[in-house]
């Protein structure tokens, strides 16, 4: 059994210029985002053993967060450039890499790359909002065989969403 949750960042709404993209800080609706996402975290149950994440300030910041609700130590997220500019194909190589001995991970990154990620393994996830999270759930014993689309379990929260479980239905569009 594995377990994957697909976190987008928080809210960075930085209007700084001459800050680029990669350098964007958590904002402070983002700040009320992340303790909204810990306790999600929990709710979930969320054991988490491994977090990648994308490069980017805000997802680390968010990465970090999730890492301190999981028991983790914020200096055990893998920051992984494909997190950042990488296309759903190359997020479903990510976690098909991923050591088999783990059996809960979460991915943080941006959209639309986990939208369209999540939309692989459930087609209903249309938009993934600022600290949203997937969490899917698949009844397989690596993660090579998580990623071709047998998600048994798929739920969408969102701050100011309510839980929405998901039809876990492979997206024919990308394959693994």
């Amino acid at each position: 059994m594995k377990t994957l949750l697909l976190v987008r960042h928080a809210s960075s709404g930085c209007n700084d210029m001459s800050l680029a993209d990669r350098f964007r800080p958590v904002d402070a609706r983002g700040e009320r985002e992340l303790a909204w996402l810990a306790r999600c975290a929990r709710d979930h149950g969320a054991l988490l053993q491994l977090i990648v994440s994308s490069p980017a300030q805000r997802a680390m910041a968010t990465a970090r967060v999730l890492a301190e609700a999981a028991g983790l130590r914020g200096d055990e997220v893998r920051a992984d450039d494909r997190l950042y500019e990488g296309g759903a194909r190359r997020l479903l190589d990510l976690v098909a890499g991923f050591d088999d001995e783990c059996t809960h991970a979460a991915v943080v990154g941006h959209n639309p790359e986990l939208a369209d990620l999540g939309r692989h393994f459930a087609t209903a996830i249309t938009h993934l909002p600022s600290a949203g999270m997937v969490v899917l759930r698949f009844d397989a014993g690596s993660w090579r065989d998580a990623v071709r689309g047998r998600a048994t379990h798929a739920v969408l929260d969102a701050p100011l969403l309510p839980r929405t479980p998901v039809p876990p239905i492979t997206h024919p569009g990308i394959s693994a």
